[in-house]
């Protein structure tokens, strides 16, 4: 992962706070989760399918810097490039520069010496530095001196004592503690070579200051020139002198200074103009020598410090990454293989349904063989029902878990069984399967929940007509009521109307979507079952019917309500009438909460099964059900301990579902 040096310091300064401030003094969990969610879903909005750590840790680190930096001095200094360094790359450079234009000055203001220690001991270490130069580039040294760390240290920022209280100042001091190993880490080279290049424009910047002093003194000063020494005759100064500016006579063809010129300035008898010349040695010695020299290895330094600053990255399997990996939400994609009209309908309703409950961006990807989906490599392939195609290429090597689709999408009970199978095949995804798993299983509780809820109301209401037989019109009209709304909640759409007189079903429509037939059976199965109690029977068969331009829905509102009116209005004993408003409001939910969501065997297979469960379980439940109907609402206002009717309904129906549903209940094949 690539990035520049002012991001590489954001994600490594954010991921110093997320180790040191583990329990979210500065940058609270939720503000941390908040900022990844809005970082994944920025790199979705740039087309990214699966996200990864280095798609988000430049927006996720930008947030979380930037609320901490609001709230602590010491981690806004940290944000921020070192002041004492940007100083020193142009401050030193200038020093050397005021530096060399005393340097020759505090010798002697009117003398030009040959032997001048000033110049003597520039020379001298600009040779030393080319050689070892020339040394470490001969090695093949590509680490950075060892002195470069501990200038780095020295100068690195403190925390400043306004950052706050001591707690504060204490956990800005960790976080910097966190931060400066890593970053010092990734940066060595690039700091080498950006302190190379300051100390060789110093080097440059004091060689021309002593030029610079030279002529610009020699304007206003008369120059006395030569030299004087206690071991060294002229003879062995000539030599001397020979060596010192062999540099300019070779490249340049000038005239070195000659035995007799060398003799006649001993003891600075040299003045007046013919000092110009020595001036002008001095000056083409140093710009020779120093000045090109150290601008060339700065600009070779210079170019260095691009060259690594370009390369700077963080690598994703790195510490520096992984604690952020570990908490990226996961797209799960799933292939889908052989689904039938009916299971792709219902796999819409289905998804439909979970759309909100994706945990921090966590998302399962359903992908079908057909068009830009089918080049598209998946985690894992699920079958349908419908006749097998060839798989895609990409899908070739995908795990296919034996995972019929009735053994997870036939009810929201099931659902988990998708994630339980998917886990053992797909360990990289753990994490996000058992988010997602819990997300799902959170977002059916509370439908479930919310449908009691509209159970609960509905039997309330139904228990109050139960007492005026005058009312009795009235509750067909609630019945459709708690259809539709049931409908709605679990992604239906509004409930049809209960259909006109039945008809004889028409060639092919005997496995309607969730078996219309089914549904007639769960409305004649409760009105059988309330003829058995109360000797009324209804007029719809078990399965050989049709409901026309209705929904299967609609057959059971037709069944049950026809007979509640005929009940209710024959003033049948309200007992016995309320456990059978029970019963069929729970055939109802039943009917709403897995519409087309079985195979039409399945829905067959299960009518007289749910009707033989729910009678079973109302009448094992029927006298705390009946304390809370008669309660009422007003009643449960005035007697708090009266039992409220959602929490009885609850264990009820799950059970129904449970013992239905699962294999070893007997209500799924055991295929």
């Amino acid at each position: 992962m690539q990035l520049s040096e002012p991001l590489l310091r954001t994600v490594l300064l954010a991921g110093a706070i997320e180790r040191a401030d583990a329990q979210g003094l500065l940058v609270s969990q939720p503000e941390r989760d908040e900022a990844l969610r809005q970082a994944v879903a920025a790199a979705r909005g740039r087309g990214v399918q699966r996200v990864a750590a280095p798609d988000v840790a430049a927006d996720w680190a930008r947030a979380v810097v930037q609320r901490a930096s609001e709230r602590n001095a010491g981690v806004a200094a940290l944000a921020q490039p070192s002041a004492a360094l940007q100083w020193l790359a142009w401050g030193l450079p200038a020093l050397a520069l005021l530096l060399g234009l005393a340097a020759d000055r505090i010798a002697n203001a009117h003398r030009v010496d040959l032997l001048s220690p000033p110049l003597l001991l520039v020379l001298a270490w600009n040779g030393a530095m080319y050689l070892l130069l020339a040394w470490r580039a001969l090695r093949g040294h590509g680490a950075p001196a060892r002195w470069a760390p501990a200038l780095r240290q020295r100068l690195r920022p403190r925390v400043p004592r306004h950052a706050g209280a001591p707690g504060q100042r204490a956990l800005a001091a960790q976080i910097a503690a966190q931060f400066y190993g890593p970053w010092f880490a990734q940066t060595s080279a690039l700091f080498a070579r950006r302190a190379a290049r300051v100390m060789h424009l110093s080097a440059a910047a004091g060689a021309a200051g002593i030029a610079l002093s030279l002529l610009l003194r020699g304007l206003v000063v008369r120059y006395q020139f030569g030299w004087e020494s206690t071991f060294l005759d002229a003879a062995q100064m000539h030599a001397l002198a020979r060596v010192l500016f062999l540099p300019l006579t070779a490249l340049f063809g000038l005239q070195p200074f000659s035995l007799q010129e060398i003799a006649a300035t001993q003891n600075f008898a040299g003045e007046g103009a013919a000092g110009s010349r020595w001036v002008w040695m001095y000056v083409g010695l140093l710009a020779l020598v120093v000045v090109l020299p150290r601008l060339a290895l700065a600009a070779w330094a210079r170019w260095r410090q691009a060259q690594l600053a370009a390369r700077l990255a963080l690598d994703p399997q790195g510490d520096a990454l992984q604690a952020l990996a570990a908490r990226l939400p996961r797209d799960v994609l799933l292939g889908l293989v052989a689904l039938s009209a009916q299971q792709a309908q219902a796999l819409q309703t289905l998804l439909a349904g979970h759309a909100e409950a994706e945990p921090a961006g966590h998302r399962l990807r359903w992908l079908q063989p057909e068009g830009a989906d089918a080049r598209q490599a998946v985690d894992a392939v699920l079958l349908g029902d419908a006749p097998q195609r060839e798989r895609p290429a990409a899908w070739q090597h995908a795990p296919s878990p034996a995972l019929p689709w009735e053994r997870w999408a036939a009810s929201w009970v099931l659902e988990p069984a998708l994630f339980d199978r998917l886990a053992p095949l797909l360990p990289g995804q753990q994490g996000a399967l058992q988010r997602l798993r819990s997300s799902w299983v959170q977002a059916s509780e509370a439908r479930f929940a919310q449908a009691l809820q509209l159970l609960a109301d509905h039997l309330r209401e139904g228990a109050a007509l139960a007492g005026q037989p005058a009312q009795a019109e009235r509750y067909p009209a609630r019945l459709q009521q708690l259809a539709a709304a049931l409908a709605a909640l679990h992604g239906h759409g509004p409930a049809a109307p209960p259909p006109g007189p039945p008809a004889t079903p028409a060639r092919g429509e005997g496995s309607r979507r969730w078996s219309e037939g089914a549904f007639v059976a769960l409305g004649s199965s409760a009105g059988a079952a309330a003829g058995a109690k109360a000797g009324a029977l209804l007029d719809l068969g078990l399965g050989g019917l049709t409901l026309g331009a209705g929904t299967a829905v609609g057959g059971l509102l037709g069944a049950s309500a026809a007979w509640l009116r005929r009940a209710l209005q024959k003033r049948q004993h309200s007992d016995e009438l309320l456990q059978h408003m029970v019963e069929m409001a729970c055939l109802l939910y039943l009917a709403s909460a897995h519409q087309g969501r079985m195979a039409p065997a399945q829905a067959e297979r299960l009518a007289p099964r749910w009707r033989a469960e729910v009678t079973g379980a109302v009448a094992a439940h029927w006298p705390a059900l009946l304390a809370a109907l008669q309660a009422g609402p007003r009643a449960a206002q005035a007697a708090p301990h009266a039992p409220a009717l959602a929490p009885l309904l609850q264990p009820l129906l799950r059970g129904v579902l449970q013992r239905s549903l699962s294999p070893e209940g007997g209500g799924q094949d055991g295929s």
